[in-house]
């Protein structure tokens, strides 16, 4: 068994690697209970080598806000595949049906395909999806407020997470910044960001995820929902997902529809 200061330099060395692991990882491949690990995960912050969260750590490169890149600057990034994954997705949504949808670059560009769409109820943390979607005053569009994040303009906190649990609809579409079939499950960079994503899965029927394939060749730190949860999920691609990555998302009982 490693002594502590080789364990600590293993645990960060371990981190490095992964960006983010949780309490229970560590336990696991270190083979130490979880008191020694939430010492060593203490030590290691206030030297300022980590950053822990709620559940576990993360690499400090993650840590803040900055995380998030730019929404101008994530708009520009695959756009083509946004575009066609956006406009295909719109014709899964039916008029009169409810919805909610994250801040996004992808489902933004989703969202400009809804403008032709009647009697829509959209839950939205963002004022830029909401005011497009309410132009004309046929769909009915509610705002969730909460905290403004700057640099995706999209909003978060616990009255943003009030509002989506008043309400169930239909389906929930947002987007994920990894998608990591090694884990199982689909993430986010912020941990704010990844309760709102929670929460709206949790209020829909139905969850249709929008990423484009580069988005399997990420590690993000925050998990938005596992491979195996209860609901019916469809991920909306481009053709360029691997056969491999395909094949485990679809014996976890995921839906592809690769577009473009």
């Amino acid at each position: 068994m490693l002594d502590c200061k080789n364990r600590r330099k293993e645990i960060l060395s371990y981190i490095e690697k992964n960006k983010h692991v949780s309490i229970e990882e560590l336990v696991s491949f270190f083979n130490v209970n979880d008191q020694v690990i939430y010492r060593d995960l203490i030590y290691l912050e206030k030297i300022k080598k980590i950053k822990r969260t709620s559940k576990g750590a993360i690499f400090p490169e993650l840590k803040a806000k900055e995380a998030a890149l730019k929404l101008s600057y994530r708009e520009t990034i695959f756009y083509k595949e946004k575009e066609e994954i956006g406009k295909f997705a719109s014709t899964l949504i039916k008029d009169g049906e409810s919805l909610m949808i994250d801040g996004g670059s992808t489902t933004f560009v989703f969202a400009t395909n809804l403008i032709n769409k009647n009697r829509l109820m959209v839950i939205t943390n963002t004022s830029t999806i909401g005011s497009l979607l309410k132009k004309g005053a046929r769909n009915r569009v509610i705002l969730t407020g909460g905290e403004l994040i700057q640099n995706s303009l999209a909003t978060t906190g616990e009255i943003a997470e009030s509002v989506l649990s008043q309400y169930k609809v239909n389906k929930a579409v947002i987007g994920v910044c990894s998608i990591d079939v090694e884990k199982g499950g689909f993430y986010t960079g912020l941990e704010d960001e990844a309760h709102i994503k929670q929460n709206m899965i949790k209020s829909a029927n139905e969850v249709i995820i929008l990423a484009d394939s580069s988005k399997l060749s990420r590690k993000e730190p925050f998990l938005v929902c596992n491979f195996n949860t209860s609901k019916k999920i469809t991920l909306i691609t481009d053709k360029e997902i691997p056969l491999e990555q395909k094949t485990i998302l679809e014996n976890n009982k995921i839906k592809i529809i690769s577009v473009n």
